[in-house]
């Protein structure tokens, strides 16, 4: 970096090249359509133009985490306040974000699927921004398309609507920010840093975790991006970290001032911050959990307790490093390179460190699902293309000057000639691991392969005739006590209560005396018997008052079956007519009644 803060790509240039903001821009409509793959099928029928090698089928359904926050977004435009009338144990901003999709799109498929797009590009754009300031150009153009790649990584859910997308979206705006700031005399970017930082958290609590990193970095601060600076002042590495502490409380304080006005402030706090820590520590383990020394690795085990390949022989589940682990693993020796290379910048230990972080937001919470590993993948793009986008430069350099024959002149050029070989494999094979594992793969196959089998199809299909046959009530609602929410997204039909998702705190404390849990199933016993819903559907075992409730009021249906007390249950008034229903699409009945075990046999994604 010179004297100005601008960083020379290779060959000196002051600013990115025209080449590469070209290369940029193509990657972001590469990445339109190769995420609209998810959902092909709904765009081919609708323009008639099939675009995509396997667009065949139907479109991936919505999995449970997606259909969750739909239904939120949707209940909060019909004048629900969340929290107040809507229990969740993480932070507004994501549920905000899903119902401004529904206000623009609609209470539909097709609007959730694009909702993480803007995010993602957005992202991207950052990414490709931060590695030209670290390398250069072709650092740049490296990191963009390594993360468009791993952003839509079936294997983490990144296809899908998942809040991480929204995380990253912030977390590297604050990144780049704070980049930008140790170039600059002014505290505006460490301000709009920690605003993006505090912006983050709002999506997920977890993700404060980069502001330790952030606050090392301005405490050691120096003037410029080089070692070589004079350390800048103490009264100006504190300003600075209270520019940052101000920003972050700016972002977290407008939210609060808004739960609050809408007087659901104290409801909040509860949901957030006790319940969101019982979360953690009061959920009972799941049989065959992984031992927490190896689970960071192997991922979550299936009801048997079986590991996914390649710790174990399940089909169940898969390995959430099945289609990026080559990556994954060339971006340990380039973090390493990032922080303690003599050579390396402030800003370079920076982007190392926060991918140190960003990891260690997977591990925190405990619960290593797929889509918890999307968080690195900024962090992981930028570490592999900045180190091969050196090795490149080194061999050119090496080229340029006159040979020597000198033996310590020689292992330099081999070892940089092994080091980028194996980068540039390691993106190669990753790159095929991809097109194989998702461009390839029919949309609807995608949820079956990577996400926990054909439950989600099976719910998008009986979500739907729910729809249709509960036309026989003029007012008709839905109670889910278990975690299949497609049902209220597919079936179009809201709840009775706020408590409308079964996480494995409320599941597993459901009949002790846990005091967080007594007060809401007594909440949701009051609810359901002021307002008797017309259909509940049981996916995990009822506790008592909803056994006797159900026996009382409610008759199995044959749509699917009850089996010890699961399945879905009709009101007695109305049963006759909803099992007799004969506008019931074709396939719906035996059929749609054998593939529901299926849902009701999954195990529960409910601590997604």
């Amino acid at each position: 970096m010179n004297s100005a803060g601008r960083v020379k790509d290779a060959s000196g240039s002051k600013s990115p090249r025209r080449w590469s903001i070209v290369i940029l821009v193509v990657l972001l409509v590469a990445l339109l359509w190769y995420r609209a793959h998810t959902f092909a099928p709904t765009i081919a029928a609708a323009s008639g133009l099939s675009l995509w090698p396997a667009a065949v089928g139907a479109s991936e359904p919505l999995d449970c985490d997606e259909a969750a926050y739909a239904y939120i977004g949707h209940r909060l435009l019909r004048g629900d306040v969340l929290y107040r009338d809507l229990t969740e144990n993480k932070p507004p901003l994501g549920y905000w974000l899903y119902a401004l999709a529904v206000m623009i799109g609609g209470y539909n498929e097709l609007s959730i699927r694009l909702l993480p797009i803007p995010a993602v590009l957005l992202s991207i754009a950052l990414v490709w921004w931060i590695g030209w300031r670290l390398a250069g150009s072709l650092a740049a153009c490296l990191a963009a398309g390594l993360f468009a790649l791993l952003s839509t990584d079936p294997y983490l859910f990144g296809n899908g609507s998942n809040l991480e997308h929204f995380m990253n979206l912030f977390s590297v705006a604050s990144l780049a920010l704070l980049i930008l700031a140790w170039s600059r005399n002014c505290r505006w970017p460490i301000v709009a840093a920690g605003v993006c930082l505090g912006t983050a958290t709002l999506v997920k609590q977890v993700a404060i975790l980069p502001a330790l990193v952030y606050l090392a970095a301005l405490a050691l601060r120096r003037r410029g991006d080089s070692s070589d600076h004079e350390r800048t002042a103490w009264r100006e590495r504190v300003g600075d970290i209270i520019a940052m502490g101000l920003g972050l409380m700016l972002a977290v304080g407008l939210a609060a001032g808004i739960l609050l006005a809408q007087g659901a402030g104290a409801a909040a706090y509860e949901d957030i911050m006790p319940y969101g820590r019982a979360l953690a520590t009061d959920t009972l383990p799941e049989r065959g959990t992984p031992s927490s020394l190896v689970r960071w690795l192997t991922g979550n085990a299936d009801p048997s307790g079986q590991l996914p390949w390649p710790f174990g022989s399940t089909t169940y589940l898969v390995w959430w490093g099945t289609g990026s682990w080559p990556l994954w693993l060339a971006a340990i020796p380039a973090t390493v390179y990032l922080l303690f290379a003599p050579s390396s910048s402030a800003s370079r230990r920076l982007v190392a460190a926060w991918t140190i972080a960003a990891s260690l937001q997977v591990v925190l919470p405990g619960l290593f699902w797929q889509h918890y590993y999307l968080l690195p993948t900024p962090g992981i793009a930028l570490v592999v293309a900045t180190a091969l986008a050196d090795c490149l430069g080194a061999l050119i350099g090496h080229s340029k000057r006159k040979s020597s024959a000198s033996r310590r002149s020689a292992r330099a050029v081999a070892g940089l000639l092994g080091s980028a070989l194996i980068l540039m494999m390691a993106i190669g094979a990753t790159l095929v691991i991809q097109v194989r594992s998702y461009l390839l793969v029919p949309p609807q196959e995608l949820t079956v392969r990577y996400k926990g089998g054909g439950q989600w199809v099976v719910l998008r299909a009986l979500g739907q005739e729910l729809a249709r046959r509960s036309s026989v009530w003029p007012d008709p609602h839905l109670y889910i006590w278990g975690w299949q929410s497609p049902l209220h997204f597919y079936g179009k039909l809201d709840g009775v209560t706020r408590h409308f998702f079964v996480d494995n705190l409320l599941r597993d404390q459901a009949e002790r005396e846990h005091p967080l849990i007594k007060p809401r199933i007594a909440e949701i016993m009051s609810d359901l018997q002021e307002r008797p819903p017309a259909l509940i559907f049981v996916g995990y075992a009822p506790f008592p008052a909803l056994r006797a409730f159900l026996r009382e009021r409610y008759l199995p249906s044959g749509l699917v079956p009850a089996q010890n007390g699961l399945g879905l249950w009709v009101e007695r008034g109305h049963f006759n007519a909803f099992e007799r229903f004969h506008g019931a699409a074709p396939g719906s009945g035996s059929e749609l009644a054998a593939a529901s075990g299926e849902a009701l046999a999954c195990k529960s994604m409910a601590s997604w």
